[in-house]
């Protein structure tokens, strides 16, 4: 981006039409000597009070220079009634003059022009009526800065993450790899697990208590349970404590800015925020005072937040997945269906493209994109080319009696409108969680098992096994005859329940499953750490 240093000048009528002028002062700005930049080429443009008051009322102007106030007093010796150079600074001041008064607003820290804009036609400057301006337009000057540590650090980070996907796509058979419930499922159904053999009740909330107390029958109940048990409590505890983490940095960096803006004189109010602009660069919202921070640390200062962000959808996509696949799973109970897995066959369903359903994915995918273009407008990395009066960059800083001026700007910007988008929108992602969590399964829905791979192999003991059931349409339900004592629930092909052989469980009554095998597992055979995951289960209990 670029900016321009410009000249500002009170003239007469006569000035235009060629009246004699006398400047005197420490300085006599050469431009009002050349006959190429005099108000009368067609470079500059009519501005109204209000349009000049907004197009020079931030400190940054990439498309207009030098600026021509024509008043309605008269003077007969001399055109120019007063001028001056309007410079960036370090305290990023230098559209003072529209406040009319000498130093920065009668001695305030800074102008806010846009309190003129309600009264632009009665506008003063140094007392000087002002009837319209004539405003020097120039072309916006844009260039691309390169960071060749930037550069290698992102170029080694994604050969890095190629050279990674190559390596899990020779070493392993990716028709092996079980990436989803469905694919779990079908696995157990294929191969029975003996683990979890007489526990067809267990759910991932409470896999360790059915684990030690395998074979105990325990009754069916049809109490309905909530989306939020498909997810572990370290999951909810992380995920909250992510969220407030965040709401609590937003809260602390944006009770900041508020106050900065105070201090340069910018109300809080809607109006006044929005005047600011929604991500767009403004002299009173920059970060840092200095303007010697290196192009690395601003980027790393202004891409942190996405970082936090990432992380935070990470785990929101992760508990609803979660839920969205129990409540899939809860649907075995009352109608036929097919698995869902990652390389379907047969009537198999294919995975969801967005992790969840259409309709939920795409509104997800929204949320998500627009969450990290508020924060990308919140917090912004800055950096402008300062340009001379005539159009030259300048080379270098330099020191007068009023500060140094800049050269260039570096810095990191904030929009406050943005920061409020951007609390509304994770305050919107929070409660859609929290709405899932406490939506609840339907009446007689199977045990959640949700992405816990024991309770899923507990669930497909079948007292029958049928070759290729896995790609066909099943069921869950009791297993067997309604009146036996201890009784057996599985998931089972659904002609089962046409046939009689598999009901619905009945509330109350004790269920354990069958065992198959000869010999009952013993308490020193050895379980994988992690709750005795299937050798072929590549999902992690949570």
């Amino acid at each position: 981006l670029s900016t321009n240093n410009y000249y500002w000048s009170i003239v007469t009528e006569d000035f235009l039409a060629g009246a004699p002028f006398n400047l005197t002062g420490p300085w006599v700005p050469q431009y009002y000597k050349s006959n190429a930049t005099e108000p009368s080429a067609s470079s500059w443009e009519r501005l109204e009070n209000k349009d000049c008051i907004q197009a020079y009322s931030n400190a940054f102007v990439p498309s207009r220079r030098n600026v021509v106030l024509v008043s309605s007093v008269k003077n007969n010796t001399n055109s120019i009634l007063k001028y001056r150079s309007s410079d960036i600074g370090i305290a990023m001041d230098s559209n003072w003059w529209i406040c009319s008064k000498y130093f920065q607003d009668g001695g305030h820290l800074t102008c806010v022009p846009n309190d003129y804009i309600s009264k632009a036609k009665s506008w003063k400057v140094f007392n000087y009526p002002i009837e319209y301006c004539l405003s020097e337009r120039t072309p916006d000057v844009c260039e691309i800065k390169f960071s060749m540590t930037i550069m290698l650090v992102v170029v080694a980070s994604n050969a890095l993450k190629v050279l990674m996907m190559i390596w899990v796509l020779f070493r392993f058979d990716a028709e092996q790899i079980l990436a989803t419930v469905g694919d779990a499922a079908a696995s157990f159904l294929d191969t029975e697990d003996p683990t979890t053999e007489r526990m067809c009740l267990a759910n991932k909330r409470e896999m360790r208590d059915f684990w030690n107390g395998r074979g105990t029958a325990r009754p069916f109940s049809k109490a309905r349970r909530h989306w939020g048990s498909a997810v572990s409590k370290k999951r909810w505890l992380l995920f909250f404590s992510s969220m407030l983490f965040a709401f609590g940095l937003i809260g602390f960096f944006a009770g900041w800015g508020f106050r900065h803006l105070q201090s340069r004189g910018i109300g809080l109010d809607p109006t006044s925020l929005w005047s600011l602009g929604f991500g767009e660069l403004n002299q009173n919202a920059l970060t840092f005072v200095e303007n010697d921070i290196g192009t690395i640390h601003l980027a790393l200062i202004a891409n942190s937040p996405q970082l936090i962000l990432s992380i935070i959808y990470m785990l929101y996509m992760g508990i609803t997945t979660s839920m969205f696949l129990a409540a899939d799973w809860s649907n075995f109970a009352f109608r036929p269906q097919t698995l869902l897995v990652s390389s379907h066959r047969g009537r198999q369903r294919g995975t969801w493209l967005f992790g969840a359903p259409i309709k939920w994915g795409l509104a997800s995918l929204t949320m998500q994109t627009l969450l990290h273009w508020f924060v990308s407008q919140s917090l912004f990395m800055v950096q402008l080319q300062v340009y001379n009066k005539d159009g030259s960059p300048r080379g270098s800083d330099y020191r007068w009696e009023f500060g140094p001026i800049l050269s260039q700007v570096s810095n990191c910007g904030y929009s406050p409108v943005a920061i409020i988008f951007t609390v509304v929108a994770a305050c919107v992602l929070m409660l859609s969680a929290v709405f899932f969590m406490w939506r609840r399964f339907p009446v007689g829905a199977p045990p959640v098992v949700s992405t816990c791979s024991a309770a899923i192999s507990a669930a497909c003991h079948p007292t029958q096994r049928i070759e290729g059931m896995k790609y066909g349409e099943l069921r869950w339900g009791a297993v067997g005859r309604v009146e036996e004592e201890i009784g057996h629930c599985s998931l089972v092909p659904a002609e089962f329940w046409d046939s009689g052989q598999a009901h619905e469980p009945v509330e109350g009554v004790m269920y354990a499953g069958f065992q198959r095998h000869e010999q009952m597992l013993r308490g020193d055979i050895r379980w994988v750490k992690s709750l005795g995951f299937h050798e072929n289960f590549r999902l992690i209990y949570q």
